[in-house]
């Protein structure tokens, strides 16, 4: 009977822990395969930016090297979801040579933003001419190193701060992503996949490893940024003590802290914005239901967990919680087919009045609030593959954003609740996609042998 829930969960929450693997391989930010289709309408046009190339009298290092920075600065302002950059040409390359803001070709070519660069010793300035205003605006000098894992990292944030000048909004570039990362590696216990959790940028480059349990870690999710904690902790799923147990991880390393003291499995954690409580699933009462637990992220869990929605012979999966933590959506088949439903996260008596809020298909889980609080992403079995479907809380609609073969799953809202990453898994291999709502298409931010999946956004 436990084995039978247990599975049960595992279709539930879009979990295949006992069927996959990858090998370690560089990640790398590259256009998307032609089946991954987005169809979500767009109702904000993107606006037209010119990039030149880094000009440089005297470089310090390579023309090759500089390229790679270009393309680095490109691809942020190509995904951004609000701009997209044209090719360059040798009349715009002469007027940016010769700083000549003023000529009418730039408003001409229908270029809103003009970006130019230019590299004296090892220090890059970057100014940004608007040409539906006139105005100039030249950002701090940036350090370069020569090392292009680091100095990627310097030019997210000049895509950051040129997209707060001209947006006024916070851009993306400079975040991270965790993702399980999983190797095929039979051991003398007779497992034979081994999975740790891994960080990279937002395009998918400078990958590296955080935890080194040599054991079985899935689902990893960011503590919210907050200024009066530190920054670099996160939650995950580790099968090192035989049943999986949700640890509290820092981005620095070290050895993972367990924070529930419950008998049976513990699955799916999600914390609240305001980092004081997390939402999990657990079959401490016989059931695969869900709890939630008080939280101080500095020192551990607070209190005992509590049991949050239980519904007789379901089994439950998957929460996420409101911006403001006040309810939590979760993914059920207590009505036959699995549903996404929204309950009040405050503990009570009763049991909560679980809304259904997927009704146009039978098979969904994985739901991601979005930070901005007026949509839900989930994956949604669609004819047969799993799509990603997004809900609009104020329109109350279903809408299908992804199509194609294969399955799309495990959807996370980037912080600007305009990008979603997602992984597409077919019974060979798995890879990591980010989509914003702006563009008709996905871009696979991944690549090799292998399934890299379960991805969550930081900060």
């Amino acid at each position: 009977m436990k084995i039978k829930i247990m599975r049960k969960l595992l279709l539930a929450c879009c979990l295949s822990f006992f069927f996959i693997g990858v090998c370690p391989h560089p990640l790398r930010a590259e256009e998307s395969l032609q089946e991954i289709r987005v169809h979500l309408a767009t109702s904000t046009p993107l606006q037209v930016a010119y990039i030149g190339k880094i000009h440089a009298q005297e470089p310090a290092f390579s023309s090759s090297y500089l390229s790679q920075l270009e393309a680095i600065l490109n691809y942020d302002f190509n995904y951004n979801g609000s701009t997209k950059v044209l090719a360059k040409t040798p009349d715009k390359e002469l007027l940016l040579s010769n700083k000549d803001f003023s000529n009418p070709l730039w408003k001409r070519g229908g270029i809103s933003y003009v970006i130019r660069s230019t590299l004296e010793g090892k220090s890059l300035r970057s100014i940004v001419f608007n040409t539906q205003n006139g105005s100039v605006k030249t950002f701090p000098d940036v350090p370069l190193s020569g090392d292009l894992g680091e100095d990627r990292k310097y030019i997210h944030k000049v895509a950051d701060a040129i997209y707060k000048a001209l947006f006024n909004k916070e851009g993306v570039a400079s975040t991270h992503l965790l993702f399980a990362y999983q190797v095929k590696n039979p051991r003398p216990d007779g497992s034979e996949w081994i999975s740790e959790i891994w960080e990279c940028d937002w395009d998918g480059a400078n990958a590296r490893q955080i935890t080194h349990e040599n054991s079985y870690c899935v689902t990893p999710v960011c503590l919210p940024q907050n200024r009066s904690f530190n920054n670099d902790k996160f939650l995950y799923v580790s099968y090192k003590l035989g049943q999986p147990k949700i640890l509290l991880g820092s981005l620095k390393g070290g050895v993972g802290k367990r924070l529930i003291d419950l008998k049976g499995n513990q699955l799916l954690p999600t914390i609240a914005k305001q980092r004081d409580k997390i939402a999990f699933i657990s079959n401490a009462g016989g059931r695969t239901d869900l709890f939630i637990q008080p939280l101080n992220p500095e020192t551990g869990n607070v209190g005992k967990p509590v049991q949050l929605y239980s519904y007789p012979r379901s089994t439950q999966a998957s929460p996420t919680f409101s911006p403001d933590g006040s309810k939590i959506a979760f993914a059920s088949d207590k009505d036959g087919g699995v549903r996404i439903y929204v309950i009040s996260s405050t503990p009570s008596e009763t049991r909560p009045n679980a809304v259904m809020i997927s009704k146009q298909n039978k098979e969904n889980s994985c739901p991601s609030w979005s930070p901005d609080g007026t949509k839900l992403a989930y994956s949604a079995k669609t004819g047969s593959n799993r799509q990603i479907w997004i809900y609009d809380f104020a329109t109350q609609e279903e809408m299908q954003l992804t199509s194609g073969p294969g399955h799309k799953e495990n959807p996370v809202w980037g912080p600007d609740s305009n990008h979603i990453v997602f992984n597409s898994t077919d019974n060979s291999n798995s890879e990591l996609y980010i989509v914003n709502l702006n563009q008709p298409e996905a871009i696979k931010i991944s690549r090799g042998p292998g399934k890299k999946h379960y991805p969550t956004w930081g900060h």
